[in-house]
């Protein structure tokens, strides 16, 4: 065979082989697109120190990105997987939103009272989608003027014995630091979007919520995220008892960018507590 011959031969195998590859990765993105809508329920129970609330159950829902009719339809049934847990409390823990369109109250009426109709007390905290807006005020109106769903802005409410500390928004410097006061010592959950930003909190908290990282989002199998957004690069997911307060970060339900995730399904997460 000539040695032109065999070089067409070998590239017409090269191109056969990255075309296979191509192919198999299109499909394989085709059907992990699909992750984005397969809502995961993680139940975990956690023991807490400075805790005597054994059995508290939090719903933490954040991150829902309310930016479509379809992320505000994957929002009301992430709730709806909540609300059949029968948590003591629903926690909205930031990044309600995606961004300010003339759409934006509308979603926000939708998914808020879904979340009413629960008749499940409900807690709103934000982060820093809510506040990258060009009309921030009017937005923090939609979303904290429903007094049905409390706000916690650098706020605390008791819920059956237990503290809910929400903490305004660290990228957004609206976080504030002092505003427990002595007696709280115990049973107090803090609510705080950043996750990396977990060593500001009162040590006096029995555990830390937050959301933000969204997982990574987009993944391959045992590798690191392809990108991580600042606040969320050292705890991504899951529950990190030896952080400076006890953390749990969730994968949040909702998606920023492409409605697109890849080994890393959205979560509805479920907590029980109890004591160490």
């Amino acid at each position: 065979m000539r040695k032109s011959t065999r070089k067409q031969i070998s590239r017409r195998r090269f191109l056969q082989g990255a075309g296979g590859v191509l192919l198999a990765g299109a499909g394989l993105a085709w059907w992990e697109k699909g992750e984005a809508h397969r809502l995961t329920v993680e139940r975990s129970t956690l023991a807490l120190p400075r805790w005597s609330a054994d059995g508290f159950r939090i719903a933490f829902l954040t991150d829902n990105h309310l930016s479509s009719d379809v992320a505000v339809d994957r929002a009301i049934r992430a709730l709806n997987l909540a609300q059949t847990e029968k948590p003591h409390a629903i926690v909205i823990g930031g990044d309600t939103i995606d961004n300010h369109t003339r759409q934006t109250k509308g979603f926000i009426d939708r998914y808020f009272a879904a979340v009413k109709e629960s008749g499940i007390p409900a807690f709103i905290t934000l982060g820093n989608h809510d506040y990258w807006t060009f009309d921030t005020q009017t937005v923090i109106g939609y979303l904290c003027g429903d007094k049905t769903i409390r706000p916690l802005r650098n706020q605390t409410v008791e819920v059956d014995g237990v503290l809910l500390h929400g903490i305004d928004d660290g990228i957004a410097g609206r976080d504030k630091h002092n505003r427990l006061a002595a007696r709280h010592d115990k049973n107090v959950v803090a609510i705080f979007h950043e996750p990396d930003f977990v060593d500001r909190i009162d040590v006096r908290a029995s555990l830390m919520l937050a959301g933000h990282s969204h997982g990574g989002q987009i993944r391959l199998p045992y590798m690191s995220p392809m990108r991580l957004p600042r606040g969320a690069k050292q705890y991504i997911q899951g529950f990190f008892p030896s952080a400076p307060v006890p953390l749990y970060v969730s994968r949040g339900v909702g998606t920023s960018g492409p409605d697109i995730r890849t080994f890393c399904p959205p979560e509805v997460t479920i907590l029980t507590l109890n004591s160490a």
